[in-house]
């Protein structure tokens, strides 16, 4: 059976409703985090706790490339009122092109195989996901000992749910909760009619506990 992506059109909706079993609407919300770098146009999706600093863990950018340059970041929020009211990021999207996909792949690494199942994606550790370049990995020193900008933010009173944070060298990342914890992640490509990248979607799994109609 084909993979088929959710309809990340919809929940990039503000105000869009899914309905599921129990009766009980999942409202959608899109908040704008601001942009990011892609000096070198080589994006990197991965758990930054367990991934960053760290070169036995440098996870591999997509094969998919794009011109370098600045990219905004946006976060789908799920609104849950069962089991519990509870807010959840549903995905993270990084826009290239302001145009419509009219189709989806898996972002997958370079030698990766395409996967015949949706069972693909970055394993997250830490609760965490991110957007970044391959060229900041060594810019957020002391991340994976609980230190720098990133456990500044994490550590605050208020975290946030998702937030963008600047390392050494200018390098930028996007960080957001994954959803409801750790798990396995799948990012897709999403290309416009003219077959250009348009975006990249990193679905964070928001019906993990909730079946929709």
């Amino acid at each position: 059976m084909p993979m088929t992506p959710p309809d990340f059109a919809h929940w990039f909706t503000p105000g869009a409703v899914v309905p599921t079993e129990d009766k009980r609407d999942v409202t959608f919300d899109v908040r704008e985090l601001g942009e990011i770098g892609l000096p070198t146009g080589e994006l990197v999706a991965c758990d930054p706790i367990v991934h960053l600093c760290d070169d036995d863990e440098r996870p591999a950018p997509f094969a998919v490339t794009v011109p370098p340059g600045r990219y905004r970041v946006q976060i789908a929020e799920a609104s849950f009122t069962y089991p519990y009211d509870h807010t959840v990021n549903a995905a993270a999207r990084l826009v290239i092109r302001d145009t419509p996909v009219a189709r989806w792949e898996p972002a997958l690494v370079p030698g990766e195989a395409t996967p015949e199942d949706d069972c693909f994606g970055y394993g997250v550790d830490a609760g965490l996901g991110s957007f970044l370049d391959t060229a900041a990995h060594h810019s957020f020193p002391g991340t994976d000992d609980e230190k720098g900008v990133i456990w500044e933010v994490l550590d605050s009173p208020r975290s946030p749910g998702a937030f963008l944070a600047e390392g050494e060298n200018g390098h930028t990342i996007a960080v957001f909760v994954s959803g409801w914890g750790d798990g396995l992640y799948p990012t897709w490509v999403g290309r416009d009619a003219d077959g250009e990248v348009a975006c990249f979607v990193t679905d964070l799994r928001p019906f993990r506990f909730a079946k929709v109609l």
